[in-house]
């Protein structure tokens, strides 16, 4: 009898252990991704549907969803083996913060890989655009892995730890998904930006969201954007802000930063040399709109600078318009009405277009920014969060407009 029950017990923990190492091994293996495209390549916005788990790829030309993958082959649910925090506090957060399976997205620089934040999953992924297979899986500290931004040279994701996290960023291989390091930051990380020249990181923090505003804003690591050196992680600076950033921009020269801040309609611009202020302005309200219409604190949420660095698209989320303002002073050229509780901004066709997707009514809308006009609204998948323009190979793009013929 004593034989049989170790028998058991043994063969009970060779398949645990086979079970895990299935979870932790996940996906199809390593992958370069970071070299130049192969052939022609043609311009798209990915947006990442968080409630629906899908990417519905546009092409930006012909207005049209050519593909949707699905962000999720795995299931909506983490395993207890394969992180036993996540599923565990999976469906609290969800009842919380609801839904969300894709929260940020990158392309890499060869346009054949996306690496998408999966939110409430608590991971990052690496998917092949033409297959829809997963190369790797890695999860991120605490309970929701937010914002992220890949460096100029591909080789690197820093991604946001946003909830239980211990306040960091971590720095994922994009070949493999394997983690480089970390370095901390303000309360809550959210929207991350590299520089062009690949040498520091920003990155702006919310403060902690389960606290009051009163108590929230009491710690100096409340509302700051963290400033690290991208090759040793070493923090050189914290800019400190008034209420939480949500969506910013930094100029090519590292000079001014732009950002939408938490529980206001403002967008600012901080002169980083002299590290203060130096231009407000209060974008307009709807009628009827109030806190209630709010979502997370963030009534805008959504912020593009074209690449002369003259202009600003900004999505008015709660007013359910596209902002178009002037970076020198931030005067308000006009307001656009677009979908439903645009989430984001980012342009395309060299600064021509802005990209807004419409969490909300399940579109985007495409601005005009020279119109000043909406020029075309596409259906999306559900939920649509944030947006990512790039460059993806023709052949891969051709090869999905033949397979849905």
């Amino acid at each position: 009898m004593k034989r049989i029950l170790l028998t058991f017990v043994a063969i009970i923990c060779v398949v645990g252990l086979l079970l895990f190492w299935r979870e932790a091994s996940y996906g199809s293996g390593a992958r370069v991704s970071s070299g130049q495209p192969v052939g022609t390549v043609r311009e798209v916005a990915l947006v990442s549907n968080a409630v629906g788990g899908t990417l519905s790829i546009l092409d930006i030309e012909s207005r049209k969803i050519i593909k949707t993958l699905d962000l999720k082959p795995e299931g909506a649910k983490v395993s207890l083996l394969r992180d036993p925090m996540q599923w565990y506090a999976q469906d609290m957060i969800e009842g919380r913060g609801g839904k969300n399976y894709a929260q940020d997205t990158d392309l890499s620089n060869d346009g054949t890989v996306v690496f998408v934040s999966r939110g409430f999953l608590g991971d990052v992924i690496a998917m092949d655009i033409a297959s829809g297979e997963i190369l790797w899986r890695t999860p991120i500290a605490g309970i929701r892995s937010d914002h992220m931004d890949i460096s100029p040279d591909g080789k690197r994701l820093y991604v946001a730890a946003l909830i239980q996290s211990g306040d960091i960023v971590e720095v994922l291989d994009t070949e493999t998904g394997s983690k480089l390091g970390s370095f901390e930051t303000g309360h809550w990380p959210h929207d991350i930006h590299v520089t062009d020249d690949n040498s520091l990181v920003y990155v702006a923090s919310l403060g902690d969201m389960q606290l009051g505003l009163e108590e929230r804003g009491q710690s100096p690591d409340a509302y700051t954007v963290t400033v690290a050196d991208t090759e040793t992680l070493e923090v050189l600076k914290k800019h400190q802000f008034e209420a939480g950033i949500r969506p910013f921009k930094v100029t090519e020269d590292n000079k001014r930063l732009f950002a939408q801040l938490s529980n206001t309609h403002a967008v600012v611009t901080r002169d980083l040399t002299a590290d203060e202020i130096t231009a407000r302005t209060d974008l307009p309200v709807a009628d009827g709109v109030g806190e209630s219409d709010w979502d997370f604190e963030a009534p805008h949420h959504g912020l593009a600078l074209t690449p002369d660095e003259t202009t600003l698209c900004i999505a008015g989320r709660a007013s359910d318009y596209a902002a178009i303002v002037e970076a020198d002073d931030l005067s308000l050229v006009t307001t656009v009405p677009v979908g439903d509780a645009p989430s984001w901004a980012e342009v395309a066709q060299d600064g021509r277009l802005c990209i807004l997707p419409n969490t909300r009514s399940d579109d985007i809308s495409i601005v005009d920014l020279q119109q000043q006009a909406e020029i075309a609204r596409v259906p999306a998948g559900r939920g649509p969060k944030h947006v990512t323009v790039g460059q993806i190979p023709s052949q891969i793009l051709d090869g999905f407009i033949a397979g849905s013929k």
